[in-house]
């Protein structure tokens, strides 16, 4: 499983050099957030940061001046990725800096995971004055995402919601069964019923929920859009999409860790059209209007009634919310 997140974090930052994206590079509707002297990229799930190197002194010729000077660049751009990382969110209250400051485990393996980032060699800059400034990659996704989840302090984000907590039961008196219970209020009188009048059935319990149409039964749907301009939503690493009582539909329970780390939990855009038409959620995504955001919690979005009804078939396995190809589109 490690070496498969690995390839695929390496695949997906190839592409992404490949087509160029990134800093100067970036799409206009993509959602880029600057932390120092690095950029996160919401929408390709890439985290950059340049880095400069001068000439040293004592260098004996040219040749060993110009690896040295590259060497330093990288070591620079490296620390300075370090710092943008740091500041990426995990999920609505937790960035990954808490991580790092509380888990040994983690901050070791992150420092190794950015001794393996990757140069964007079309952004070297060779300086009048001998210095080079390089730019160097790292995906959010595969390995890093995936450490995160594998160790026991795992995202709160990523770990189900708990079921509400009920009031402590009320202590009995020592007295108890010795002096009379306290009055309690008689139940409502029912009404006689009239000849003739058929007698009401009561149903315990309440109305039970509507089962779920079997997987064939459901609309063709290949991804999930959700429209969340004018919400100021905080891009994470794991976000959640809830019903209005604050219910999970997306990140629940049927979304596998291994799922979430390969790919990302969702990808963020600024424009509709560009989230609609992007390959993760396929030729047929469903869109809908982000309710408010979940107070508190910036990173998390309620849905509507008529939104929570359309997406909670689609909260199980087998569906492309398991395979979580989800856009969400902010501001």
């Amino acid at each position: 499983m490690r070496r498969k997140a690995s390839n695929l974090s390496g695949g997906f930052v190839f592409l992404w050099l490949f087509f160029g994206v990134g800093g100067s590079w970036a799409i206009p509707a993509e959602v880029i957030v600057t932390v120092g002297s690095g950029e996160i990229n919401w929408s390709q799930g890439i985290v950059t940061a340049k880095g400069s190197g001068a000439p040293p002194k004592e260098s004996k010729n040219i040749a060993q001046a110009r690896l040295m000077t590259e060497r330093a660049a990288l070591a620079d751009a490296r620390r300075n990725l370090l710092e943008t990382l740091k500041g990426v969110r995990v999920d609505s209250i937790t960035h990954v800096e808490d991580y790092i400051v509380q888990n040994d485990e983690i901050r070791l393996r992150t420092e190794g995971l950015i001794q393996a980032s990757t140069e964007i060699r079309k952004l070297r800059r060779y300086l009048s004055d001998g210095a080079i400034e390089v730019t160097v990659a790292m995906s959010l996704g595969g390995d890093f995402l995936s450490l995160l989840m594998s160790l026991p302090c795992s995202a709160p984000g990523l770990q189900p919601t708990p079921p509400p907590t009920l009031p402590p039961e009320k202590p009995r008196s020592p007295l108890s069964g010795i002096l009379p219970d306290e009055k309690k209020e008689a139940p409502p009188a029912v009404p006689p019923i009239s000849k003739g009048e058929e007698k009401p059935v009561l149903k315990p319990g309440g109305p039970k929920p509507e089962p779920k149409p079997s997987l064939a039964d459901l609309p063709p749907d290949t991804g999930l859009v959700v429209d969340a301009r004018g919400l100021q939503v905080q891009p994470a690493l794991v976000p959640k999409v809830l019903d209005e009582q604050g219910v999970e539909l997306y990140q629940g329970g049927y979304v596998s860790h291994e799922k979430v780390a390969r790919s990302g939990a969702a990808l963020y855009a600024r424009d509709l059209t560009s989230a609609q038409t992007h390959s993760r959620v396929g030729k047929n995504p469903m869109t809908v209007k982000g309710f408010k955001v979940n107070p508190g919690n910036p990173s998390d979005i309620l849905l509507s009634p008529d939104g929570t009804k359309r997406v909670a078939p689609f909260t199980r396995k087998g569906t492309f919310l398991e395979e979580c190809k989800v856009m969400i589109v902010i501001d």
